[in-house]
């Protein structure tokens, strides 16, 4: 049986078989052990990416409105990831017309509420003229026009205090509210927040001097 020639090779001549040794090492082995440490690379990324992916997402965090009840009266609330809060509670000291029906004044507010909310323009609550009617609205920016009717206000000569009746908030002499020569801008993300402090509800309207109704721009 013929000995292999590398082996031939080594005891003919040790010192000239190391090269040969060195070559095939350089040229095959090492190649071969830097893509295994590169194909195990590439495979443990593609692992932890697909477990990644697998992984439950958490739920994204929004807010949304409905029509509930506070104490039997319907109630605009909202959902939020802190738990459900009342908006606007439709007694029969809010509704603009007494013989209204509460419980779909307050289905149809909560649905514009959702809208605006929707649409990115519930930035501000804030009072206006729309249509020749006196309304609560939202605006987008603090000073800013009306950009949707939320609804019908009764209070003609103080809607600053209306809005602060109904959503049930104090306006402090240094707070988050803004207050302007005509209007009352209530931030809705402060308000979510629990950020202006609060009138118990059944509060009357909190006084505030006359002024002109305020006009849509």
């Amino acid at each position: 049986m013929k000995r292999p020639l590398l082996t031939a090779v080594i005891r003919r001549n040790k010192v000239g078989a190391i090269a040969p040794l060195q070559t095939l090492t350089t040229q095959v082995l090492i190649p071969v052990i830097r893509g295994s440490q590169v194909g195990a690379i590439a495979l443990l990324q593609t692992l932890t990416a697909t477990l990644t992916l697998a992984q439950p997402q958490p739920p994204v965090e929004t807010t949304s409105f409905f029509c509930g009840t506070v104490e039997g009266i319907p109630a605009t609330m909202a959902r939020t990831p802190n738990g459900e809060m009342p908006m606007v509670i439709w007694d029969r000291n809010t509704l603009k017309d007494p013989n209204s029906n509460p419980q779909q004044q307050c289905e149809e507010v909560s649905t514009r509420f959702q809208t605006y909310y929707d649409n990115g323009t519930l930035n501000y609550i804030t009072s206006g003229i729309m249509n020749g009617q006196l309304v609560a609205c939202v605006a987008e920016g603090e000073n800013e026009p009306c950009s949707g009717m939320l609804f019908p206000l009764s209070g003609g000569s103080n809607p600053r205090g209306m809005l602060q009746r109904m959503f049930r908030i104090r306006v402090a002499s240094a707070g988050p509210i803004a207050e302007t020569t005509d209007r009352l801008y209530i931030s809705f993300d402060k308000y979510l927040n629990g950020e202006y402090p609060q009138l118990p509800r059944g509060s009357r309207t909190p006084p505030v001097p006359r002024r002109d109704v305020p006009q849509s721009r």
